[in-house]
């Protein structure tokens, strides 16, 4: 069938109605849904993100360092709300997270931790790309690296010369390639970005985890190759319109949209007039549509095929509110 949105407005301003193949199967071969006063945006993809992370709230006492410090900082699993969070459903955790990015528009979420079945049945709320991946150079000893899928791994987090030299140390590895996509790189200096550029490789900029943990992010101006990631709510932006907006404190919100476009469709509410300012006003409840993948994922601001509150009793049933409440996220999704 054909879904019709009449009446909505472009990125380029222009008012059209534009119909859109779904694979929905209604009574009639086409639905039309006027949307007057507002925007229709391309899809927006979150380039790195720790799905099952986003039940936790921020945690540890910065600034640190580096990473590693953070690690130590805060990895007591034996204590609240390690402990807790830990023990709920795993699944529902990566559901929780691809919701996080459903509300905020986001069709596309580079996952930045194993995969599980959960995440590749078409029913999960946003597409999760096969990647190969590693945390760290500090963390992991072994590398999986195929050609023709990104390597994702975080490298230079922190302000130090230890996390400076990760940079060469990926090229010494011979990791530094055309699909390596460097996390963070905020300790990287003109000579790291340098190398990172002659290798095709690309950064992925998390602006608002950078300012929480270091008080400083990555140096993104007029770089090339740099995507926006909001990562886990566990030290970043609760979705990833708040990223950009944070984002936007540094460079331009047109660079911004070209890091974020991607697949599929979502629409929004009009608050300003230009539909540029009025993407960096929205929140969550501005939105009241996403489609991806040929299926309506959220409608009437609801995530369409997920039992949302089954999924939050589970939570608080494990976890407890008082925790799940130190989490933005907790109110934003229902």
């Amino acid at each position: 069938m054909e879904l019709l949105l009449k009446n909505v407005r472009t990125i380029k301003n222009e008012l059209i109605d534009k119909r859109i193949p779904i694979d929905q199967k209604p009574e009639y071969k086409e639905i039309a849904i006027d949307f007057t006063d507002h925007f229709i945006y391309p899809g927006l993809t979150n380039w790195h993100d720790h799905l099952e992370m986003n039940l936790y709230p921020r945690l540890g006492t910065p600034p640190y360092n580096n990473y590693t410090e953070w690690m130590k900082d805060i990895y007591k699993p034996k204590e609240s709300p390690l402990k807790e969070i830990e023990k709920t459903d795993i699944d529902y955790r990566l559901i929780w997270g691809g919701l996080k990015n459903l509300i905020s528009g986001v069709t596309t979420v580079y996952h930045h931790n194993p995969t599980k079945r959960v995440n590749r049945k078409d029913s999960f709320p946003v597409f999760v790309p096969k990647i190969e991946w590693a945390h760290s150079l500090s963390v992991d000893k072994k590398f999986r690296f195929k050609s023709n899928r990104p390597f994702v791994i975080h490298a230079a987090e922190g302000v130090d010369e230890f996390a400076r030299k990760e940079i060469s140390k990926l090229n010494e590895l011979r990791l530094l390639r055309h699909n390596t996509m460097i996390v963070h790189a905020i300790a990287a200096g003109d000579a790291e970005w340098d190398l990172i550029a002659s290798k095709g490789a690309s950064v992925v900029w998390c602006p608002s985890s950078n300012l929480y943990m270091f008080n400083k992010t990555a140096d993104v101006k007029n770089r090339k190759n740099v995507f926006l990631g909001t990562d886990s709510t566990l030290t970043g932006s609760p979705t990833l319109l708040d990223e950009m907006r944070v984002a936007a404190r540094f460079i331009s919100k047109e660079k911004i949209f070209e890091m974020v476009r991607g697949e599929g469709f979502f629409v929004a509410r009009k608050i300003e007039s230009d539909p540029l300012e009025n993407l960096f006003k929205l929140q969550p409840k501005d939105i009241v549509m996403v489609i991806s993948r040929g299926k309506i994922r959220l409608q009437d601001g609801k995530p369409v095929g997920i039992d949302v509150d089954k999924i939050k009793r589970h939570f608080e049933k494990k976890v407890g509110r008082k925790i799940l409440e130190a989490n933005p996220l907790w109110t934003m999704i229902s």
